[in-house]
Parts: structure tokens; sequence; C-alpha cells
């Protein structure tokens, strides 16, 4: 998805092209299969159906499927027809330098579904550097290092954890530790990655004109330079966990007095709007509890809300913005109910995130970045996954991508983390 290129234009249609080339390859080092005599476009519906994991080894095959899955339009594809995947990074000091990839398919059965990555968090550059995951955007994660809670602004890498390919956001300013928080974002129509650092503050009225979000575009267009975006009158703003959708960035002000507190930042245009609450929520009676027990996510491609049931630890409802940006349109779809489904969690009053709904219809989420947690909404149930007997992990949703960031980052000094 790196390149840039027309986005009415087939996607199939350059893989095409790589596939006749590496066929000509192949040839030369020993002939042909028959797999390898299919037509481009049955080869390419294939591959993209194939889980995670599998498709992680199909890289070896041949030249032919891995220039067929390195092309960048493979990876917007296989978007489209993944199961919900994540990547995760351990928090305990043993093993935090590992990062892994879970897949869930229509079993959701975890233990078949690990990869764990060859890039390490500390990228070849010794094992007293200690990395953390930060973020990650369509197959791309941001890594950075914490000091005292807080990111140090200028040691902060974008890496395809897949390649081992990494690129080092150039600092440009003063940037040090700071609590802003950083965020990793593709823009659809220009197709590039951006670096986004939200500026983040304890106090609501602390914030005013003065502040400012900075911008780092990845490759030739962003010149290596940041770029200072002002935070305009009443758009206050105070980002914890983000969600990022269809080239916007989303995150909830938890402050009694902000009635309209979704915001969001346009990572294309670069401009912050708000994005109007389901009715219920701005109604006087609910607009100091409420902000603080909900978080977003997204289901279907669509913006959801998990808001947590007033007066009931127990139960949590799920709301969908079925059109975006129409207030209308949110619907109350689910309700979970811990105390129906029997499962024993702690911390029961904090979810984290939703991260997809799976094919069998569960829904997946996390649980205090301790657990992961599906919903069965048909036969309301619970299902703790546990994960290669990890504990505490830093996690996020992942989007598998075979691409190189040569031509993602076209123009960036390039480093491999598994070559160092």
């Amino acid at each position: 998805m790196g390149r840039k290129s027309k986005s009415h234009s087939d996607p199939t249609t350059s893989m095409a092209k790589k596939k006749a080339k590496a066929e000509k390859a192949d040839e030369k080092v020993g002939g042909t299969d028959i797999i390898s005599q299919l037509h481009p476009n049955i080869v390419i519906d294939i591959l993209s159906r194939l889980p995670f994991n599998t498709l992680f080894s199909c890289r070896c095959v041949c030249k032919t499927w891995l220039h067929l899955l390195v092309d960048p339009s493979f990876a917007q594809l296989y978007h489209t027809r993944a199961d919900p995947c994540i990547i995760l990074q351990p928090t305990n000091k043993n093993r935090q330098q590992h990062l892994y990839a879970v897949h869930f398919d229509n079993t959701n059965y975890v233990l078949n579904s690990i990869v764990k990555f060859a890039t390490e968090t500390h990228l070849g550059m010794g094992c007293n550097v200690k990395l953390s995951l930060l973020d990650s955007c369509n197959g791309l994660i941001l890594l950075g290092e914490m000091y005292r809670y807080q990111v140090k602004l200028d040691q902060l890498y974008v890496c395809n954890p897949i390649t081992g390919e990494f690129v080092i956001v150039r600092p440009g300013i003063n940037l040090t530790s700071s609590a802003m928080c950083p965020c990793l974002g593709f823009c659809p129509k220009s197709q590039v990655y951006k670096v986004v650092l939200l500026s983040k503050k304890k106090l609501v009225a602390e914030v005013n004109n003065n502040m400012v979000t900075l911008v780092y575009t990845l490759g030739e267009k962003g010149n290596g330079l940041w770029k200072s975006v002002n935070v305009g009158d009443g758009l206050l703003d105070q980002p914890k966990n983000t969600t990022f959708l269809n080239g916007i960035i989303h995150w909830v002000v938890r402050s009694h007095t902000v009635p309209q507190f979704i915001y969001s930042f346009d990572v294309e245009d670069e401009c912050f709007r708000l994005v109007p609450p389901p009715p219920e929520f701005v109604s006087p009676d609910r607009t100091t509890w409420s902000k603080w027990g909900i978080n977003l996510g997204v289901l279907e491609g669509r913006l959801a809300i998990v808001e947590r049931a007033k007066g009931d630890f127990w139960c949590f409802h799920i709301w969908v913005m079925k059109d975006y940006g129409v207030q209308a349109s949110w619907t109350k779809t689910y309700t979970m109910d811990f105390m129906m489904g029997k499962v024993k969690l702690k911390h029961y009053s904090s979810i984290s995130q939703i991260l997809g709904l799976c094919r069998n219809g569960d829904i997946l989420f996390t649980h205090h970045r301790r657990n992961l947690v599906s919903f069965n909404p048909v036969n309301p149930s619970f299902k703790i996954h546990k994960i290669d007997k990890l504990c505490n992990f830093l996690m996020h949703p992942y989007i598998p991508n075979l691409s190189s960031l040569r031509d993602i980052a076209r123009g960036e000094p390039l480093f491999n983390a598994t070559l160092r």
C-alpha cells in the first residue's frame, strides 16, 4: 500500500505484471509448477484468503509468490479479507525484545496461530536498547523509547516487522521526553505514512492555541521535516488510547466540560474535527459519567464505542456508527454481560479496545492489557485466550504487510534489524 497509485485501479493489475516477471526468473532456476500456470487473478485470490501464519511461510515457496506477496497492492487486498490479527510485545523484562502476531480464524484457536517475528524490538542495536511498541498501522509499527512513562521523541522508529526493515524518524527539531501521544497513520489518497505526535495534557484548561501537533511524513514528500499543526479554538484534546479508521485517528476526551467528546485528526489533510457521539450520550444526565466508561474501536470497518452500563460494572454496550459522521446512524448493536458469561476476569470494569469481528461472529477485544477475550453475541458467552504463557503485553490491531519499506518510505535511509 505504500506506493502511490490511483485509488480506482485494480490491485491485481500490477501484481499480474510482477507474476509474469517472476515466472521468467523461476524458469531459469528449474522450471515452473502447476500453480504458476494458473491465471494471476486466481493465484492472487487464493493467496489473499490464506491465514497469516500460512501466508508468512508462502514467501519461501518460489519467486513468483514472493513477488506477488511483496507488492503493496496485495496488502490492500489482503486487508479486506483477513481475519482479525494483533501484534503484541510482552512487557516482562525477559521477553520484551520479542514481537508476536496472533491470528484468529473461524475456530478462535490461538495456539496454532502465533507467529514470532525474527525482528526484535531493539532493531539489532543491542539488547540494552529498550524500545516499546507504540502503535501499528497497515502492517507497519511505531517503536520508541519510554522514560518515566513518557516517550523520548528524539528516538522514534517505523518498522515492518515481517521484512525487518526500519527507518529512523529524524528529530529535525529539539524533541525530548514529553507527554505527547505518538501515532502512526496512513493517507489513503496520497498513499503515504505519517508519524503524528498529539499533544497530551492532564488538565483540559491547559489546552490553548499555543499547543501544536507535530506531523512527520515518511519518504520524499516529507523532506525529512516535522510540520506543526495548531490546535484551534474549542478543540480541546487529551488523547490516551487512539483508534485509526479510514485515514483518521480518533480518541476520547474524558472531561465533564466537553459534550462533544470524540475527537479526530485527519492524517491526509492534517485537520482536527469533532465526531458526533450517539444522541443518548449528550443528554445532561450522562455527560459526566459516560466518558469515563467508554472506549473506541473498529467493527467491520465502522467506528464503534464500548460503553460501560450505568450502575452495572459487569455489563457493557457496543454502539456502531453505520454511516460515518452521521450522528443518527449510531446503533446499539450488542450487550455484553460478564455475569451471564461467568468469565473470571480481574479489573472487570475496564475494556481496553475492540480488535475486530471474527468470521464466526465473535467480537474480539483486549482486557486490561492482560487478556484477549472473545464474545459470542448469539449464544452469549466469553472465551479468554492465553498466548504462549504471556501475562502482560502491549497490543495493537495488526494488518500483515509484506511490502518493502524501500517502496513505502522511498527516500528515507533504510536499515534492516535482522542483518545488523
